[in-house]
């Protein structure tokens, strides 16, 4: 069975520790989380990271853009999966 590529930008290896933040769907029922990992790969719409935190489709994540001061980068999470003792997950920027 032939299984296509969903994604319309090419992936590349990337290598980068990662501190975020997993926003709140409803603040009184869930509080930010900050938590850290590392971007694995990335393209012009998105990365794929590992963290030891478990993520769901939908959730939103904010972080800092380590090389322009100021910019905020924010992703929805598009999958994620349990893997080898952590969590990969694949976020696209929104």
């Amino acid at each position: 069975m032939d299984k296509k590529e969903k994604r319309k930008d090419e992936r590349l290896p990337y290598s980068a520790p990662l501190q975020f933040t997993v926003l709140p769907v409803d603040e009184s029922r869930n509080p930010r989380i900050e938590a850290q990992g590392r971007i694995i790969d990335t393209s012009k719409s998105g990365i794929g990271i590992m963290t030891t935190i478990s993520l769901e489709p939908g959730h939103v994540l904010t972080w800092d853009d380590k090389h322009e001061q100021g910019k905020l980068h924010i992703a929805l999470v598009k999958w994620a999966r349990e893997l080898g003792g952590g969590f990969r997950a694949g976020l696209m920027f929104i």
